[in-house]
């Protein structure tokens, strides 16, 4: 394959990825020009959001296996049209039920071309370089992530809130016309087909799970639905794990998380999107209202952890390249777990200065951990199987960031103001839905609050202080739970399979490495290999080559010095010397 052909393929699969992230936080900000549109209550603006990500954490692991039975080309092909669609509708609706029903059809396009992109991506990178390739890939996607808000702010101030879906058009065709002309591999794998009992207990209980760990804060921690949605959930999860493990061709291949490895490199992404996804859209909310800002300013005061991730992407792919995983993954950690709950001290305290500082560090280190484990992750296993294997990290993923919405959501709810409290403070006579709404915080019904009240009121600052409070806490526990990242950074393991020597080699050393599904792929692994060079009278040397391959381990092969032959005449060890070699 040619170079330009492998940029071809990579700026295609990359644009196609940024759409997916950015579509995660790009309607934070544009959520109450929504609401005021469409009529949506709290309820209504969290399902816009959520629908979307429900629906890529129940069904990513059910578009990467449709990925591997047509071809991640045609797989990649059709889901960035279906998301380009599924876009046109979002921007066109006229109720809250379609914007929510255009928002699931969204993410069944992103389930089919995000494993499928990745894959290729990996498949097609130059061999010893996929950390660079992935460097892109990952980090471009990450830009899109936090820079959502940004765009979403500026396009809903200048435009109207539809503009930010039809954004997504532009960018699908030109992926579309890239992919035409690059014509990226197939990589299919049509073996088996989709187990359907394994896709039933995988999107019923993890939706049931999210909704009642995100409505805990509002129906209370004890409430029956909340204890039976998270019980049947998690049964249903552990049935779903248990089934992957008995059936032939499962969903998920939970196999591979038998390696410390690519279960540690799982766990830093769920852990890592856990704490991410939650914070930049809970950070749109608490700056429009606890410092009242605009949904443009809202979305550029997350640039502080955008701008890191743009200066460092390219350099946290060279890096794994020479390094591998947990030299960056360790440090990266702990940095972006104390950022978040950085971000939780100083939005208790009402600091702009620590939410800045906090949002430099997390944007500086999230890099070093998301690309090297989602590259590591995937190199783990060879080119059939590396949809089953983007699909259990996207899982992952998706699982940890939609936890985290829920969870800091929840959190943030069960430190609300309660509006009784506020009887005796003058409120200028707004009603308790519209207090309740405020302390939740609807930026709309805070601006409600705020004009009646003179700046700096008792009613409003209660109000204020009481959105910060619950916002940061739920920072606070996002960044104690992320702190599982370290702890996986900590039990990573390198993986490297037998080097054999193939018999037609003729003397030369042929390294192959065996990936976790068994199959073989060429490539070199730090090999410590014993070669007869002589005569059999001579002894053998070591001749030890390192690889540019990080993550696979020093492999040593040995051949025994054959035993010491009698003496001979000259002409027989010359004649013994040339069969030798």
């Amino acid at each position: 394959m040619t170079p330009s052909r492998r940029r071809l393929i990579l700026v295609a699969m990359t644009g196609s990825l940024a759409m997916i992230m950015m579509d995660t936080t790009v309607v934070g900000v544009a959520l109450p020009e929504i609401a005021e549109d469409l009529g949506l209550g709290e309820s209504g603006q969290a399902w816009v959001v959520n629908a979307y990500l429900l629906t890529l954490a129940s069904l990513i692991a059910v578009g990467g296996r449709i990925g591997d039975l047509i071809g991640k080309g045609l797989a990649f092909r059709v889901g960035v049209s279906v998301f380009a669609l599924a876009s046109l509708g979002c921007g066109l609706s006229s109720t809250g039920e379609a914007l929510v029903g255009f928002r699931v059809l969204q993410a069944v396009g992103a389930v089919l071309m995000q494993p499928a992109s990745s894959a290729i991506v990996v498949s097609t990178a130059t061999p010893g370089r996929e950390g660079r390739a992935m460097g892109v890939y990952i980090g471009i996607s990450m830009l899109a992530l936090v820079a959502g808000p940004v765009l979403g702010g500026t396009l809903t101030t200048y435009v109207g809130w539809s503009s930010i879906f039809y954004i997504n058009l532009p960018i699908a065709v030109f992926a579309l016309l890239m992919a035409v002309v690059a014509k990226p591999p197939a990589l299919r794998d049509p073996t088996g087909g989709l187990d359907l009992p394994s896709v039933l207990l995988l999107v019923v209980p993890l939706p049931l799970l999210v909704v009642a760990l995100q409505e805990s804060g509002e129906w209370g921690f004890v409430d029956p639905r909340v204890l039976g949605g998270v019980a049947v959930g998690i049964v249903g999860l552990l049935l779903f794990l248990r089934r992957q493990g008995r059936v032939e061709r499962p969903l998920v291949n939970v196999a591979l998380l038998r390696d410390r490895g690519f279960l540690a490199d799982a766990a830093m992404l769920g852990f890592m999107q856990f704490a991410l996804v939650g914070a930049v859209i809970h950070l749109s909310i608490l700056t429009q209202t606890a410092w009242e800002f605009d949904p443009q300013q809202a979305g550029f005061a997350t640039l502080p952890l955008v701008l890191p991730v743009v200066l460092l992407v390219q350099l946290s792919g060279r890096l794994y390249d020479r390094f591998g995983v947990r030299p960056l993954a360790m440090p990266g950690t702990v940095v972006a777990c104390l950022a978040v709950v950085g971000l939780g001290i100083s939005a208790i305290n009402q600091s702009l200065a620590g939410l800045f500082i906090s949002m430099v560090l997390l944007g500086l280190s999230m890099p070093f951990v998301t690309m090297p484990a989602n590259t590591d992750g995937m190199r783990r296993v060879g080119e059939g199987r590396r949809g089953l294997a983007s699909g259990l990290l996207q899982t992952v993923r998706m699982v940890g960031g939609t936890l985290g919405v829920a969870t800091t959501a929840a959190v943030s709810g069960g430190f609300e103001v309660d509006p009784a409290s506020l009887s005796g403070l003058d409120c200028a006579g707004v009603g308790d839905d519209v207090l309740a709404a405020a302390a939740s915080g609807d930026p709309k019904a805070f601006a409600v609050l705020s004009e009646g009240l003179a700046p700096g009121a008792a009613c409003l600052e209660a109000v204020r202080a009481g959105i910060s409070r619950g916002i940061g806490w739920g920072f606070v526990v996002a960044g104690l739970v992320a702190g599982g990242s370290f702890v996986a950074a900590t039990r990573w393991r390198s993986s490297c399979g037998r080097v054999t020597q193939s018999p037609r080699s003729r003397g030369r050393w042929i390294p192959t490495r065996r990936r976790l599904d068994g199959s073989r792929a060429s490539g070199a692994c730090s090999i410590t290999a014993s070669v007869p060079v002589g005569i059999a009278t001579r002894s053998s040397h070591t001749v030890e080559t390192r690889s540019s391959m990080p993550g696979l381990c020093a492999t040593s092969i040995s051949r025994p010095a054959p035993a010491r032959a009698a003496p001979a005449s000259r002409a027989t060890s010359r004649r013994s010397a040339a069969e030798a070699w």
